[in-house]
């Protein structure tokens, strides 16, 4: 199979690719990475200088790979900081919601009532934290 791309697309591409791989892999330690994802994008990186772009993903000799300049990963990542805030944020009120609702033990009649009620503990942390960000989160000592 054979893909032509434009150079705006082989960009878009390579963006996607180190975004993706970035996601995947940069928590993980070595013995544990995605060697698929790796493979595929060092494939990628390596088609980059045919479009102009072997600025953005230099080959180390020494390493035997591509490695992203520091100035891509400076264009990059804001992306990842974006999603990452959202994360946070999103699973904090996730959380916690499930917490206090586990803690109430309520019954309900349906599904539907005891989703709306896990819903409703959700959006009082998220407006909690969308106006007042950690500042009144207190870890309660056991005494």
């Amino acid at each position: 199979m054979k893909i032509n791309f434009t150079k705006k697309q082989f960009k878009t591409l390579l963006d996607l690719a180190y975004l993706g791989e970035w996601t995947a892999n940069s928590i993980r330690p070595d013995d544990e990475r995605f060697a698929d994802y790796d493979e595929l994008f060092q494939y990628i990186c390596s088609h980059a200088k045919d479009m102009g772009y072997d600025d953005l993903v230099p080959y180390d000799r020494e390493l035997n790979a591509y490695y992203p300049s520091k100035e891509y990963e400076e264009q990059l990542h804001p992306i990842i900081d974006d999603n990452d805030d959202y994360i946070f944020w999103e699973k904090l009120s996730g959380n916690l919601a499930k917490r206090d609702f586990d803690q109430e033990g309520g019954t309900f009649d349906t599904l539907d009532d005891r989703f709306l009620r896990l819903l409703e503990i959700e959006e009082r942390y998220e407006k909690e934290f969308e106006e007042n960000g950690l500042a009144n989160l207190v870890i309660k000592e056991d005494n």
